[in-house]
């Protein structure tokens, strides 16, 4: 039985999306499981904390940006 080149590009686009999935599936579980038994893992509250701050200081750089950009005539 042939298959015709459509049937086998799309095999090949399902198992390369399956094999990314995998892939990124056992980065996510590497980064986000503890680092040891003890329990010191990489999603403590310290890091959460410093993840929203560097949020919220994102948010004030570009509302500033923003505003400078208004005033200079750059947003119309």
């Amino acid at each position: 039985m042939r298959t015709n080149p459509q049937e086998k590009m799309m095999k090949n686009i399902r198992d390369r999306f399956a094999l990314l999935v995998t892939e990124v599936t056992m980065a996510l579980r590497g980064r986000l499981e503890p680092v040891d038994e003890r329990g010191g893992g990489r999603n403590t509250d310290e890091g959460f904390h410093i993840s929203g701050g560097a949020v919220v200081a994102g948010a004030i750089a570009a509302g500033v940006a923003a505003f400078v950009a208004r005033r200079l005539g750059a947003l119309g």
